[in-house]
């Protein structure tokens, strides 16, 4: 807030206020939040099935995500709850199927990126700053992030790991496909799709690594207590989260 000749002005920063309204879509999506109530609706472990079932929201059904995993990936991966297809999803119920491109459009001008790059980049480190590194969503990331994902801490459960490990799976089975299609016609492929193959083969070994490491910790079937608090906890999943500093 500005004064100015005894007046006051208020200052929006429409990046802020972007940033705050995903943050709010992705407590939707997890069930943190509904659109229908007001206040939380799961923040306690073991959430009921009325807390996790679909609801009606402007004649539209919305779906809280079964499992409380929700990739950050590319747009064109193999994940139909992929974080930037429910965000588009969450729009169009919300504001509407007329309105989903301009206000799309709106909200990757705030951001100054597109809302893929805001996900895959941006999202977990601003969630993570506002919570003062004592995160509720928790990013299983590879070494460099060719995987990420997030997951709800209050609805994980000790078999959250081995299903995260399942969308590992999934997108190594993507890649390895992709680089095989790219490969048959290696000849003809110009510098643009040289690079991508060589990243592609890249995230491919580092997805392998990392699915090493994370099946050693999901067959521990890792059970914990909210109340030991974030930093605790979060440090017995080891090197397969994020680092928090």
């Amino acid at each position: 807030m500005t004064t100015e000749d005894n007046k006051q002005h208020i200052v929006w920063h429409k990046d802020v206020l972007i940033k705050q309204f995903i943050s709010y879509a992705v407590g939707c999506m997890m069930g943190r939040y509904r659109l229908d109530k007001k206040g939380l609706n799961i923040a306690h472990p073991n959430a009921t099935d009325d807390e996790t079932a679909p609801y009606e929201v402007n004649g539209e059904t919305f779906v809280i995500d079964d499992d409380a995993i929700i990739p950050l990936m590319p747009e064109h991966s193999c994940f139909t709850d992929n974080a930037v297809t429910r965000m588009k999803e969450f729009l169009r119920i919300t504001l509407g199927e007329k309105n989903l491109k301009s206000n799309l459009n709106y909200i990757q001008e705030c951001l100054g990126k597109s809302l893929e790059e805001y996900f895959r980049k941006d999202f977990w480190r601003e969630h993570k700053k506002r919570y003062q590194n004592r995160p509720i969503y928790w990013l299983f990331s590879s070494r460099k992030g060719a995987f990420q994902c997030i997951t709800y801490m209050h609805r994980m459960t000790p078999f959250t790991c081995n299903q995260v490990r399942e969308y590992l799976l999934r997108y190594i089975e993507f890649l390895q496909q992709q680089i095989s299609a790219t490969m048959q016609r290696e000849a003809t492929l110009n510098t643009s799709e040289r690079r991508q193959l060589d990243k592609m083969q890249k995230d491919l070994a580092e997805c392998q690594e990392y699915d090493l490491r994370l099946h050693d910790v999901a067959l521990r079937q890792i059970d914990f207590d909210l109340d030991d608090g974030v930093f605790k906890n979060y440090a017995l999943f080891g090197d397969i989260l994020a680092k928090l500093k």
